[in-house]
């Protein structure tokens, strides 16, 4: 059994072999800390215990591996060719986990894989090494259907997995636990993440969005790139579609000269020192719930959180036409539900907004979509 118990928050987490066990709870309440201080890099956050032994003195990571948010943060090779090869120095590895999950993409550069691929890399790479147990901090983001597909059906059982996709997380997990307020956690029934009301009270997600209908109005963007005309009327949202690797985010790329483009790379995209600075308007502050953070640096937030930050800056710019790129990565129901409000004031500015995104839980939101392959 693996047991991780957070010196900072009320409650542990408990794993028997043989489960999968889901972890949710709002943007900022603690799931990636939670998930570092198990690799018990810093001794001083957790108690971690494999089998009753204390695995934060011993740090045999073959017991204990873990795939991060920031993927990049642990790739050491170019590829994942080499990053296998160098594992098998060290340790057995299987390549056969890595090269079915990558195809053709093996022996890419990392650099040059979409965000999609770049998940894919990471889960790979700790996957074949077989730890007795792993810990995935957000693995679906950025995966289309058949990444999620993929990756859904190699999740091997001594897992944790920290999820804000809720529909993907119940169909794979035994047993849940929730984070609260970055203060305590406690285990809740798995027919809670089916409870929709629940689901919205917690600020979690796992619920659709209705379609907003309204008329569309004069043309105020007409653009060719790479052979897709790209025309956006006001109060248009333009869906762009399409598999990890398609080009989606290239097309965004082409676009940032001619309209205000968030992109998935939170971290490039600051500016400024705080959060107030970086929106610049109480109002936006207020829409997307950032008062209590307006002073705070964004360096220190969440990822869903900068996602939030990123949005609400571009919402907040005169802009005529917003890109986003993948935006409800790494974002919990009440961003989602910001995010839906700040799609209908968008509308009534007649103000018009593209979207690159394989969520189906903002897709309803598309009046346009242009499927990239």
């Amino acid at each position: 059994m693996l047991i991780i118990s957070p010196k900072y928050l009320n409650g542990k987490i408990e794993i028997e072999k043989g489960e999968r066990v889901g972890l949710v709870g709002k943007n900022g309440s603690g799931k990636t800390t939670l998930i570092l201080s198990a690799l018990c890099l810093d001794q001083t956050t957790s108690n971690v215990t494999v089998d009753d032994l204390d695995f934060c003195k011993e740090k045999d990571y073959s017991k204990i591996s873990a795939v991060l948010q920031d993927v990049s943060s642990q790739i050491l090779a170019s590829t994942l060719k080499d990053e296998i090869e160098l594992m098998k120095r060290f340790h057995s590895v299987d390549d056969k986990i890595a090269r079915n999950l990558m195809g053709h993409y093996y022996e890419v550069e990392f650099n040059k894989l979409s965000d999609g691929y770049k998940k894919r890399y990471a889960i790979a790479s700790v996957l074949a090494s077989n730890p007795e147990y792993i810990l995935l901090d957000e693995p679906f983001a950025n995966l289309d259907d058949k990444g999620v597909k993929s990756v859904s059906t190699i999740v091997p059982k001594n897992s944790l997995i920290a999820e804000h996709r809720i529909e993907e997380l119940r169909k794979l997990v035994d047993r849940v636990y929730m984070i609260r307020n970055n203060k305590e956690i406690n285990e809740i029934s798995k027919e809670k993440l089916f409870d929709i009301e629940f689901l919205r009270k917690e600020g979690l997600r796992g619920f659709s969005l209705p379609k907003i209908n309204s008329e569309l109005g004069n043309e105020i963007l007409n653009v060719n790139i790479d052979n897709f005309t790209i025309k956006i009327r006001e109060g248009e949202i333009l869906c762009l579609l399409g598999r990890n690797g398609s080009g989606k985010t290239t097309i965004l790329r082409k676009l940032s000269k001619k309209i205000f483009v968030i992109f998935q790379e939170v971290d490039l995209q600051f500016f400024y020192f705080t959060v107030r600075e970086i929106v610049r308007s109480k109002r936006v502050l207020s829409l997307f719930k950032l008062e209590n953070l307006a002073d705070k640096s964004p360096y220190a937030l969440s990822f869903g959180q900068k996602m939030r930050i990123l949005i609400a800056s571009a919402f907040s710019s005169d802009s005529r036409v917003i890109g986003l790129d993948e935006p409800s990565v790494g974002m919990d129901g009440e961003a989602l539900l910001s995010f839906y409000e700040m799609v209908k004031m968008l509308k009534e500015q007649k103000r018009g907004l593209i979207l690159a995104t394989h969520d189906k839980d903002i897709i309803s939101l598309c009046d346009t979509r242009i499927v990239i392959d």
